[in-house]
């Protein structure tokens, strides 16, 4: 599928994948991309490259509103095209950063259970996750459901769904957002 199949008149050629930690936006992301020959970018890994530390290293290090400001200053610096972006799940507190990538962007929210979440993130005090040295991950996902659903476009429900099945239902979410039938 070329990218052009879903542009819509706004002239968005990107698609950017919101939603909790372990939700799977860089998988799908990569998966995503691939599918419709665009390119990608985590933008965790993209702001690890350049701050030289890992998310968890600048949260430790910096707290927690200087993690924020690094994370919102990365993404105001992008200018992509034809792209799928893996945001953080923390990205949803910046509305410069949102807005920004609203300008040129389709938002897509992988939705996942809260246990679900859990079962994936096994590692979670390593992952560099805003405000879980303060709140549970019950309380993030109940913080955060309000502002994923705010700024979505459309929403995917991954539930027991496999990579390669999220991937076709955004592609044909997509296509049907695009060119609704008649």
């Amino acid at each position: 599928m070329h990218v052009g199949s879903y542009r819509k008149d706004n002239g968005k050629s990107n698609i950017v994948l919101i939603g909790m930690p372990g939700s799977g936006k860089s998988t799908i992301g990569r998966a995503l991309a691939q599918m419709m020959n665009l390119r990608f970018l985590d933008c965790d890994e993209y702001i690890e490259r350049v701050e030289g530390l890992t998310l968890q290293q600048l949260i430790d290090r910096r707290g927690v509103a200087e993690f924020r400001k690094v994370e919102e200053n990365r993404i105001l610096e992008l200018n992509l095209r034809n792209h799928v972006i893996a945001p953080g799940g923390s990205v949803v507190y910046s509305p410069k950063a949102i807005a920004h990538l609203k300008a040129s962007s389709i938002f897509v929210f992988l939705h996942l259970a809260v246990k679900d979440l859990k079962h994936r993130l096994n590692n979670a005090s390593q992952r560099g996750i805003v405000g879980l040295k303060t709140k549970s991950l019950d309380q993030l996902f109940n913080e955060r459901l309000p502002l994923y659903l705010k700024y979505t476009d459309m929403t995917i429900d991954c539930t027991g769904k496999s990579k390669n099945a999220i991937v076709e239902e955004i592609r044909q979410s997509l296509i049907d957002r695009c060119h609704p039938h008649t």
